[in-house]
This record gives structure tokens, sequence and C-alpha cells, in this order.
């Protein structure tokens, strides 16, 4: 038998796909472990929830909150949406499972990729369970891609989001804090030696969600070019929920269930294919520099598969027509840049600077930005003049030379790029009088060169 598609990776990107693809095609999804059984869990943008999607969400964020050592506090009620809807995953992702196997396709578990080989005609799918012949692969294997791999497709400008938690039980009340809540950063003192660590140093942030009246998703993430193994975030995490004063909420929290991941970050890559095969989920970046992984496949999942479905009828899976497929939904290219951006920000500012980010925040701020915008920008849902306002308060509470110094020189052309197309002239000017730059091509030796043209 030959598939239209062989899907490499049960988890939520391939699952959703296939769920779609599988309407008009013959599909099978080849899972390591067990399809639709996940360690992680997610909250989304309201925007993202459609009719189907929606009976497998509940509750949601109401109310965002940030805490640090130092004194840093923002509080602000959710105002894009009314609410950011948490993801049942337990039943999201079976009901896709269901959907693919009613649609007459094929859903293999303990089912290991091994190797592939591509020839005129189709993929040879090598697996643990055996060889399987398809018209074209799609890698949703996640972000340790064995496959991106093989073809040399390289991470090196990822940053990585790696993330420990556990959804607990608390017998004794939820000690204050309110369901909906989400402490989007809280810090503490003793966390690293050094109060101006940063998080690419090591410094992890904790966070929680309060689910209901009894039940919290309680974690620490760290942010590093380097991903950071369960095995060192475990016992980090268990100290701050059991012996951190100002975690005493949880301190008799009954864990009900680990949960872990790793995640990219720092950019979204639109354009991932190879001949008869194409990349999707975490095996292509599908995210925003901030996270937000599951909403974006909930937001493009649909067109996705229907641009394959076109494809595979029109018999067009060479990689220049594969590499068309992607048209992730945002408004603006600059979004991914100031995304990206805040990323790399909060990944490299010492415990001070991002005290002063946290404050921009509060109402008494002579840079006062509004929160909505924090929730615009993480969720690819800002205009280019909302963008300016952010950028430009941005640049009032941080001297140029600051921002500077704290970003890794690859950075700078992300940062000239920004500046040129959202500021004025006058702090272009700034920009490329700093760095001593004409334009992007006279950026430091092993920078990366974003094609801009300051001339």
């Amino acid at each position: 038998m030959t598939y239209d598609a062989i899907i490499v990776g049960g988890g939520p990107a391939g699952l959703a796909i296939a769920s779609e693809l599988s309407r008009t095609n013959r599909v099978l999804v080849v899972e390591k472990g067990i399809a639709g059984d996940t360690k992680r869990s997610w909250f989304v943008p309201l925007n993202v929830v459609d009719n189907v999607v929606r009976p497998y969400t509940y509750g949601g964020v109401t109310r965002f909150l940030a805490n640090t050592y130092s004194g840093a506090k923002a509080q602000w009620q959710a105002r894009q949406f009314e609410r950011y809807p948490y993801v049942d995953e337990k039943r999201l992702l079976p009901f896709w499972v269901d959907t693919i196997r009613h649609n007459g396709s094929d859903v293999v578990d303990r089912c290991a990729y091994l190797a592939h080989e591509v020839d005129a005609a189709g993929v040879t799918v090598k697996t643990a369970g055996g060889e399987f012949r398809g018209r074209m692969l799609i890698d949703c294997s996640g972000y340790d891609s064995v496959i991106a791999k093989q073809y040399g497709i390289s991470r090196e400008d990822y940053y990585w989001w790696s993330v420990f938690g556990a959804v607990g039980e608390h017998p004794d009340g939820l000690g204050g804090m309110e369901v909906g809540d989400y402490m989007m950063w809280q810090t503490f003192a003793d966390t690293n030696a050094d109060k101006n660590a940063s998080l690419r140093e090591g410094r992890p942030v904790f966070e929680y969600e309060i689910l209901d009246e009894r039940t919290s998703f309680s974690l620490i993430l760290y942010l590093r070019k380097v991903i950071v193994p369960r095995e060192e975030m475990e016992p980090v995490f268990n100290r701050i929920i059991r012996e951190e004063a100002s975690t005493a909420a949880f301190h008799g929290m009954n864990v009900k269930e680990l949960k872990y991941g790793w995640y990219p970050s720092g950019a979204v890559s639109q354009e991932l294919a190879r001949e008869r095969v194409i990349f999707a989920g975490d095996a292509a970046c599908w995210t925003t520099p901030c996270g937000w992984g599951m909403s974006f496949i909930l937001n493009n999942y649909r067109e996705f598969a229907g641009k394959l479905g076109d494809a595979l009828m029109e018999d067009r899976l060479d990689q220049e027509s594969l590499e068309e497929i992607p048209s992730f939904s945002f408004r603006e290219r600059g979004e991914i840049v100031l995304n990206a951006l805040m990323t790399h920000f909060l990944s490299n500012a010492p415990a001070p600077m991002l005290d002063r980010f946290i404050d921009l925040f509060n109402a008494g701020n002579p840079n006062h930005v509004d929160p909505i915008y924090c929730e615009k920008v993480f969720t690819l849902d800002i205009s280019v003049d909302e963008t300016r306002i952010v950028l430009e308060a941005m640049l009032k509470e941080f001297e140029l030379k600051e921002l500077a110094a704290i970003l890794p020189a690859e950075d700078y052309p992300l940062l000239l790029e920004e500046a040129a197309h959202f500021v004025a002239g006058s702090v272009i000017d700034e920009v490329r009088d700093f760095f001593g730059l004409k334009d992007a091509a006279d950026a430091p030796s092993g920078t990366r060169n974003p094609g801009f043209d300051f001339t």
C-alpha cells in the first residue's frame, strides 16, 4: 500500500494536520510512543479556538501577574480576550486520533522512525515496525527532529524554553491565589548567586496557572541557547515549590502529574521543506518567539492541511512547491522581529533590567506601556503603530547602549532591522552611528545579515 502522506510524530501538530488531511487522503501517522500522549499543557488565545476545538477547552487565564524578589510587580486583567482557554490535552489529542481512524487512515503506536529514502515516485520510510511507502513525508517529530538533522537543518539561531512542572491539588485551598491567575514571571533571590545573572546564564523563572478552585499547574522555565535536561530541572522545581517562602501556597500541594518539555523560540520558520518532505510543528519552529506553539497549530493546521491536499492532488511535491505552502496567520513581518527581540531581551537581561521592564506596565512609570500590548506582542496580534509605541517606550526606558550590551552580537542586525522599520529616522541614525554601520552588510563578523539595506 502507498499512502498519500506519512506523518512522523503523533503529537498535537501531527495529529491536527492528519485529522484534516485524512478527510480526502490516505494518511499514516507513526509515533514512537503512544499517539496523543503528552507531557505538555497549553493555554491559548481565544481567537484560535473554533467550534471543533472549543469542547476540548475549559476555563482559562483571566489575570496576568509578575513578581520579582527585588520588588518589581505588575498585575492586570486580561483584555485582549475575555479569557485564554486551557486546552484539555487528554481529550483533544485522542479526539484527533479517533478522527484520523474514522476517516479511514492509520495511526501506529510504538513505531519509531529510523530513516527514509526519497525517489522520483515517493518516499520509503523505515521504522521499528517495518517499511512504509508514501507519496510524501511530513515531519512532526518535534524539537529534536532526527529528520531535520539528516538534512543538515541548523537550530543554531534558536533559543530554547526548557520547562519542568506539575499539575497539583491544593487540599488546604489556594492561599490567596485566584482561579484564572497566570503568574508569568516570578524570581527568587537565591536562585542564582549572582543577582545580575540572566536567564541565559541559568536563572529559572517560576510560573503558575490556577486551573480551578483546587488545582494549579506550576512550573519553572529556563530560556537559553541550549536545552536544559530534565534531571537538572526537577530538583530545582521541587525546592522552589517546597521551600521558598514566597511559594507557601504550594508547600502542601499534592502532585498529580508531572509536566515537562522543550520548545524552540526566537524565530518562526515559514518555508522549511525538501523534495517530497515538509516540516511542521516544533520540527519547523511553529511557535511565536515567546511560546504559544499550540496557538500556531490551532490557527494554521486547517489551511496548512488544505494546501497539502491541493499539492497532493496536483502532484506538486517538489521542494519549491512545498516551500510555498506555509502561510502563517499574523499581521505584519515586524511582529515576528519584535517578538524575537523581546525573547532575546528576556533571555539576556540581568535581573535589574528585567525589573525595569516589568515596571513599564505600571501606571506610575513615566514611560508607562498599556499592559494589553504585552498580550498583543506575545500572541502576534500587534499592529505597526502599536509596535512603534512599545519600541519607543523601551528606547526611553533603556539607553541603546544598555540594550546592545546585553544582546549577543548575532542579534545586532535584528536590532538594526527593527529600529529601521518602526522608529524615527533620528533613532536609526543613532543605531547606525553606535555600531559604526552603513547597512546590515557591515555587521560584526559572524553575525547574521537579515538582508535589510539602510541605504
